[in-house]
């Protein structure tokens, strides 16, 4: 199992696989305080046409289960219907 950081998840980009699409990019993270283990990504995910209406940024929740691989420069999820 190879360790990674947290500082290095922050920014990256996150791919719906089954998709391809572009979710957003990992913002922060949500983690149990007991276990120190990751629940969940949490994505800044782009809404371009937002603005007219108030935030262009909103808040994506990804559990970790669907988190299917982190690379050096992505983030690939499993297709699921997320929190926001």
């Amino acid at each position: 199992m190879t360790m990674i950081k947290t500082s290095d998840l922050r920014k990256l980009d996150v791919i719906n696989m089954e998709e391809g699409r572009y979710l957003g990019s990992v913002c922060d993270l949500d983690v149990d305080p007991d276990t120190g283990r990751v629940i969940a990504l949490i994505v800044d995910e782009v809404r371009p046409f937002r603005f007219l209406w108030g935030s262009r940024h909103a808040d994506l929740e990804i559990p970790w289960k669907d988190v299917v691989l982190v690379g050096a420069d992505v983030v690939l999820v499993k297709n699921r219907t997320w929190k926001r």
